[in-house]
């Protein structure tokens, strides 16, 4: 809060005695002082700001009771400017902390997409090699049908022979009953 005080400002002479060249001078010039009372409650070594009163009625007129207002009113600002500054604080705090947190988003999400990239180059790698699996087996699969396709003709073929032998053999098995028994009939007739 701000209190206007008022008081006069004293003046009087003062003299100093100084010797310049060998010679004694006096020297005189005004001193000022500006008296306080106790009740002001200022302590030892506080700085105070002074401002003449025609400046002040300049600035808000001749009743001195607006300027306490308009002084109270800088009182309200500069602890308004305070708690902006507590803020401003506490925002900054928020911001790195949201910083901090935006890079760790940021170096998760590149390592996700590194991630992403090598399991795609995988993926098609992949694709490749069973693209490369699948023309082998068409390969193998036609290869496969051919080899059923002789084997099956050939199967044919044996059966065919085989059948061809067992039917020569039991005609060779007839003739030689035949022969036999036609043996045994010349013998018998003998």
């Amino acid at each position: 809060m701000v209190k206007v005080i008022k008081s006069a400002v004293k003046c009087y002479k003062k003299k100093t005695k100084k010797t310049v060249g060998g010679k004694r001078k006096i020297y005189e010039y005004n001193q000022y002082l500006v008296p306080l009372k106790r009740s002001d409650k200022f302590e030892c070594s506080e700085e105070v700001f002074i401002i003449p009163q025609r400046q002040i009625e300049e600035l808000v007129g001749e009743d001195i009771s607006m300027a306490e207002e308009y002084l109270k009113n800088l009182g309200v600002k500069d602890s308004n400017i305070e708690v902006y500054e507590r803020e401003l604080a506490e925002l900054e705090w928020k911001h790195n902390e949201l910083s901090k947190s935006y890079k760790e988003l940021v170096s998760k999400h590149t390592k996700t997409n590194k991630k992403l990239r090598l399991e795609d180059e995988r993926l098609k790698s992949l694709e490749e090699d069973k693209r490369k699996l699948m023309n082998k087996l068409e390969e193998v699969s036609g290869a496969y049908k051919t080899l059923k396709t002789n084997y099956e003709l050939e199967s044919e073929k044996n059966k065919v022979l085989e059948d061809e032998l067992n039917i020569q053999k039991d005609k060779d098995i007839w003739t030689s009953l035949k022969s036999r028994l036609g043996s045994k009939k010349d013998g018998e007739g003998e």
